[in-house]
Parts: C-alpha cells; sequence; structure tokens
C-alpha cells in the first residue's frame, strides 16, 4: 500500500498534527507512507520521520500549475495510489486526481466547529466531493453530516490518535502549587474561548488565590489573539496566568500539571483531550464535539459558555483524592487502548485496503 498524506501547513493545529501523525505511523506499516505540504511549513516539520518522503510544494495560488505538476511528479516517483487529504488540501488533491488515472482521493475532515455546521460553507466543498473516493470525519456529527449533505455514501468515523508518549521532562521548570497547576493546551483562536476560561479562573482565585493557569499554544494574527494577550498583560488578577507560546512535546511535560482543562464552545475530537488523558492527569471539558464519547465519566463534562459550571468542577478536584486518581488512571487506559496508535492504525488500515 502507497498513501500519501496531503495538508496545506505544518503550522501547529490538530489536523496538521494529524497529518504528520499519519504519517509517521503508517511508514512502519505499509509500503509508502509520505508526507506533503503545500502551502507553508511550519514548527511539526520537526516531528517528522526522516525517512517519510516529504515534499514542499510551495504553492503560491489556489490553481498553481507548476505546484500541480510537481505533485504529479511525486506520486508518480513513488508510485502514490492513495491520498489522504486533510482538511481545506482537498482542492489540489481533486485536481492532481484529475491528472492522475487511478489515483484514489480520501477527504479527511477535521472540522472544529461540529457544534455550528449550518454555519459551514459549502458551496465549493460540495462540488468537488463529487471526487472524492471517500471520507474521513473526526467525529460521529461530522460522518452524519458529509452524508447527508455531501451524499458520499463511504463515510467513516476515523478516531484522532496521539503517538507514544515522550520521555517525562524532569527539568521543565513550572511556577506554581502542586495540586493546583492547571494546563489548557489550544491555539488562541475564538471557538476555543479562552476569554470563559479566564472569567472562571479570575472566580476561582477569589476563594483559593493558589491556582495556577498555564495557557499552551499559537497566537495566530488574529484580534481574539491580540484581545486575550492583551488581556492577560493588563489584568492584575492574571498574575496567577501564564502564556508558554507553543510546545512541540507536550507528552514530555503535561505530567508535571494537575488538571487539563478545554474551555471550548466546539470541538471535533481534540488532541489535547487525549493527551490529557495520556499523561493521566484529571480533565475537565465543555460537553462539545466528541468530548463526551472519550471522556466518559472519567472526567468532569461541563456545558459550553458556562463559566459558573467550570469554577465549580475546577474546585471539586481534589488531585490527592482516591476517586479523582482512579478516575484518571481509567481515562489514561481508555486513552491508550482506544485512542492511541496501534488500535486506530488498525482500523485504518482494514478501511484503507479497500481501495488498493
Amino acid at each position: 500500500m502507497r498513501v500519501l498524506q496531503l495538508i496545506d501547513s505544518l503550522e501547529i493545529g490538530g489536523a496538521e498534527r494529524m497529518a504528520v501523525n499519519y504519517a509517521n505511523a503508517l511508514h512502519q506499516r505499509i509500503a509508502v507512507s509520505a508526507l506533503c505540504v503545500t502551502r507553508n511549513e511550519g514548527d511539526l516539520k520537526e516531528l517528522i520521520d526522516p525517512e517519510v518522503p516529504y515534499l514542499y510544494l510551495k504553492r503560491k495560488r489556489r490553481l498553481d500549475i507548476s505546484a500541480l505538476l510537481r505533485l504529479k511528479r511525486f506520486i508518480t516517483e513513488h508510485q502514490i495510489a492513495i491520498i489522504q487529504a486533510h482538511g481545506s488540501s482537498y482542492f489540489i488533491g481533486v485536481m492532481v486526481k484529475l491528472v492522475t488515472p487511478g489515483l484514489k482521493l480520501i477527504w479527511h475532515d477535521h472540522y472544529g466547529k461540529s457544534e455550528f455546521l449550518t454555519e459551514r460553507k459549502t458551496v465549493v466543498l460540495k462540488r468537488f466531493s463529487w471526487f472524492f473516493d471517500a471520507v474521513f470525519a473526526v467525529n460521529e456529527k461530522l460522518t452524519l453530516w458529509s452524508k447527508e449533505r455531501l451524499k458520499v455514501k463511504k463515510t467513516f468515523y476515523i478516531k484522532n490518535f496521539i503517538a507514544e508518549a515522550l520521555p517525562f521532562d524532569a527539568d521543565f521548570k513550572l511556577s506554581g502549587v502542586k495540586g493546583k497547576r492547571i494546563v489548557c493546551v489550544a491555539n488562541l483562536r475564538s471557538q476555543k474561548n479562552h476569554h470563559l476560561l479566564l472569567d472562571a479562573f479570575k472566580l476561582v482565585l477569589e476563594q483559593d488565590s493558589g491556582y495556577t493557569l498555564h495557557l499552551f499554544g499559537s497566537a495566530p494574527d488574529s484580534l481574539y489573539a491580540e484581545s486575550l494577550l492583551e488581556r492577560i498583560e493588563a489584568e492584575p488578577f492574571l498574575k496567577n496566568v501564564f502564556y508558554h507560546d507553543t510546545y512541540l512535546k507536550m507528552s514530555a511535560i503535561l505530567p508535571h500539571f494537575d488538571i487539563g482543562v478545554l474551555s471550548s464552545d466546539s470541538e471535533g475530537l481534540p488532541l489535547a483531550l487525549l493527551e490529557y488523558g495520556q499523561a493521566g492527569i484529571p480533565v475537565i471539558t465543555t460537553d462539545v464535539g466528541q468530548c463526551r464519547a472519550v471522556l466518559g465519566d472519567f472526567g468532569k463534562l461541563v456545558a459550553a459558555k458556562n463559566k459558573e459550571a467550570l469554577v465549580e468542577a475546577v474546585l471539586s478536584i481534589d488531585v490527592e483524592s482516591s476517586n479523582i486518581k482512579t478516575c484518571a488512571d481509567k481515562f489514561k487506559e481508555k486513552v491508550k487502548q482506544h485512542y492511541g496508535e496501534e488500535a486506530v492504525l488498525n482500523e485504518l488500515l482494514q478501511i484503507l485496503n479497500r481501495f488498493k
């Protein structure tokens, strides 16, 4: 089997990380597992296995003929049979399929706003979906949406997975009181609703000033990110908030923290949730996307946009409690069994074999 992961960027994000995860993991299991980034390289390039065939397309325009021809040559050189096109890369995926007889195209839908699918722009996507041989979706809502709206019968719910955890980084320096260090791993985008988290954290500090909040994630050039960073700088109570920017090796440091939180308005299947589980720390997340199905009864689920519920959940977690520790351990095992590399790749390969 010869599969190419196609992605438009290697900036840090869920779809981008999954493209790299798939390329690396499949490299150990199939004849050829390759990766092509079409527009922009980024920090995630560091995580690509050096043995994975890699192409940076340097695509400048939406319809870039020279980039299309470079991609076709790469596909021919490595005898690629299947393209797994992540997110917006479906456009060039369809273009190269049209000029490459026999090539199969699978679109991998990572849409993070699955709570707001009625607002999704679909005119171009619906036209291009005629050329999809299948769709992979990261949660059940997206799976149903593709079947109903795009009319792609071969649509499959494929769980996100995480790579094996990196060795624990004992030298990582962390501010805060043990037992009260909260971490949120989420790029600074509006759907992640960091402002709600800060509102809730302010109320938490009114009851216990020992808590600290540690934010990890990229800050894109946007009004949301700008306003959030300005707020962290301006508000006095936020001296207990630390913004660490991006960090590539999160699995090596997450066990330092005491509570993992997500305050999103909408999600697909967030990798951060799986990373918290892998690290064995208690979890609080809003009840959006696939979060309920993933977390189950092994953490705290709260309604989206409800800061009072978020406050209550934080204050209810005693990290020394045997019940909290048991839930964290059970979630860690669930992530390993159902969202680990081995489990998801076995399922994926069974589907890909249908397109050989």
